[in-house]
């Protein structure tokens, strides 16, 4: 019997009918989830505190995607953080150091023998109607079912599933939803892979969230690189140490459908998404 990990994290927004100012802002809702061996936890978490260490980073303290970009606009702009800000603490980190450490977080990764990750995005619109906790059930569901599919070949295997809290209303939907999926089944008649109550952690809290949230940041990146701004180092972490194990279909390696999920399901944005990853290969082949 082997126990797995599953550690999953948001980034972005969605609501319905979001209007012109809120999609420049979020373009994209995403849901990443980090699965991993149990046994491997310690070792991830040791090796994890140990680069905070050598970053000089409270290890008490968690640095999230967003802070990069924050504290690189006050830097530039040599403007003071504002004590109500979460990254307050942070202002006296040079912000290329701050990346520097996301990006060791992230190829901590490699050291692991067992890790898949699965991702799902939804595509805002101003035309979107969809409920938010419809869309958000159906990400939470998308997830449900790969890690089930994932660890259903061996019987005796076991999925714990970990997510960062929103809010209290959120985290109460979430549970609710995850325990009647896993009581009634769906496409999946029966989710005997996976615990049969979601955990929700803090973020701050946990190793594995913190890098979960690093994951859904490079894929954010990814997915906003071309439109004019910089997104190559957040591109480049996704190539180097995302890329390399989202979830694959086994007979061909197909990542779309499998790893990398659209929801609701779409075509358009399928496409979209294959296309970026077919010319980001090729990008990397050619730069060799």
């Amino acid at each position: 019997m082997a126990i797995y990990f599953g550690f999953s994290d948001e980034c972005g927004d969605y609501r319905p009918n979001m209007g012109r100012k809120s999609l420049q802002r979020h373009p994209y809702y995403i849901r990443s989830t980090l699965l991993i061996d149990a046994s491997e936890w310690k070792g991830l978490r040791k090796a994890f505190i140990k680069l905070k260490n050598k970053f000089g980073l409270d290890i008490n303290r968690e640095v999230k995607w967003a802070y990069l970009w924050n504290l690189r606009y006050h830097h530039i702009n040599q403007l003071e953080i504002p004590y109500e800000k979460p990254y307050k603490y942070l202002e006296n980190v040079d912000y290329h150091d701050l990346i520097n450490f996301v990006e060791n977080a992230l190829l901590l990764l490699k050291t692991l023998s067992f890790k898949k990750i699965i991702i799902t995005a939804t595509e805002n619109r101003s035309n979107r109607s969809t409920n938010e906790k419809s869309m958000l059930g159906m990400h939470l569901q998308e997830h449900m079912q790969r890690i089930e599919m994932e660890l259903a070949n061996d019987d005796e295997n076991l999925g714990i599933l970990f997510f960062d809290p929103v809010n209290n209303k959120k985290n109460f939907h979430f549970r609710e939803l995850y325990n009647e999926l896993f009581t009634n089944g769906d496409y999946i008649k029966e989710y005997s892979h996976i615990k049969d109550s979601l955990n929700i952690e803090e973020s701050h809290h946990s190793v594995g969230i913190q890098i979960t949230d690093f994951i859904c940041g490079s894929f954010s990146a990814f997915m906003k690189s071309g439109t004019g701004s910089n997104y190559d180092r957040g591109v480049d972490m996704f190539y180097e140490s995302i890329y390399p194990f989202l979830r694959r279909r086994e007979a061909d390696g197909k990542i779309c459908g499998y790893g990398i999920r659209e929801v609701p399901r779409s075509i358009g944005l399928r496409e979209k998404i294959s296309g970026k990853i077919s010319d980001l290969e090729i990008e990397k082949i050619l730069s060799m």
